[in-house]
């Protein structure tokens, strides 16, 4: 380069700069990025060594979850949530017999390469007590006594409600309970509402029964868990069991996405379990495998999360 065309390149470039100061700011450096999780999900096996009763199989769980947690170690998620119902039990089984179906299943959950979190399901209190149930399952980190919880993961809150609460206020224990009696206490309710305000990060819930909608599968007093998760605007959505057809619903700026059951159907073909994606931008990717149902939900009405 002569020194006519250095000068010449030289006051192009002071042009441009002087452009960019009058008339343009600089980039700012990209903020930084929340990271992708990715966990995996199951609910309803109902494991019991008893006949099929309808379209359940109960023997055939066993295989099933075997499958669904063969395959979620194969994708590498970062956890695995069980949404309840384990386990079920025999007409007039002792609650023995109950304990020993629980341990048969949670071992196959425990085959899982990572942390394990389960939600309370109303046939986990067929025969047997919470504290029962809860001595015989792994919540990883979680005290044994701790039927509803919180936990952290990949900058999310994911916060698993306990509906398996009588109308009175009553645990449910060893079957004295009325399946379609579903709720989640003041005391629960006001926990609920301090972990969503104490929250820097979105909210992902979990419950057995449905929070969206008056059906029998879903909790008596769900619109007052809903005002409370609309109320903080931290939450992304909210995952069940129990309806075992599974569904889908937006409500109140919150989807709610509920599984389809592992014991519905006979053969491995009628399986369903899936992986969730949380994706930086907030959007949740639910893959289904088997029979279970595959959609993108985009975060909808969160100020100041993204």
């Amino acid at each position: 380069m002569d020194r006519r065309d250095f000068l010449r390149a030289s006051s192009a470039s002071l042009a441009g700069l002087a452009t960019m100061s009058l008339g343009q700011a600089a980039p700012e450096p990209p903020g930084p990025q929340r990271p992708r999780l990715r966990f995996g999900m199951l609910t309803d096996p109902h494991y019991a060594d008893a006949e099929p009763l309808g379209t359940r199989f109960y023997r055939e769980s066993l295989g099933k979850v075997r499958e669904a947690v063969g395959r979620l170690n194969g994708e590498r998620v970062e956890f695995l949530a069980a949404l309840g119902d384990l386990k079920d039990m025999a007409p007039r089984e002792p609650d023995t017999r109950t304990q020993a179906h629980l341990a048969a299943i949670e071992a196959e959950i425990q085959q899982f390469k990572g942390p394990t979190f389960h939600v309370l399901g109303n046939h986990d209190m067929d025969n047997l007590s919470k504290p029962q149930f809860l001595a015989g399952i792994v919540n990883t980190g979680i005290p044994k006594t701790s039927a509803y919880y919180a936990f952290s993961r990949g900058a999310l809150r994911f916060l698993v409600l306990d509906a398996c609460v009588t109308a009175e206020g009553r645990d449910y224990d060893h079957g004295k309970f009325d399946w379609r009696d579903s709720y989640v206490p003041a005391v629960q309710i006001d926990w609920l509402r301090k972990e969503l305000t104490a929250s820097a990060e979105p909210v992902i819930v979990l419950c057995h029964q449905r929070l969206d909608g008056t059906k029998d599968e879903c909790v008596r007093n769900s619109a007052d868990v809903r005002a409370v998760l609309e109320e903080s605007r931290k939450v992304l959505v909210a995952f069940h069991g129990h309806d075992h057809p599974g569904g889908h619903t937006l409500m109140g700026g919150i989807h709610y996405y509920t599984l389809r059951a592992v014991v519905e159907g006979s053969g491995p073909e009628q399986n369903a379990y899936a992986v969730v994606e949380v994706a930086p931008e907030l959007d949740v990717t639910v893959t289904g495998f088997r029979r279970a149902v595959s959609m993108t939900m985009e975060h909808a009405a969160l100020a100041g999360t993204r």
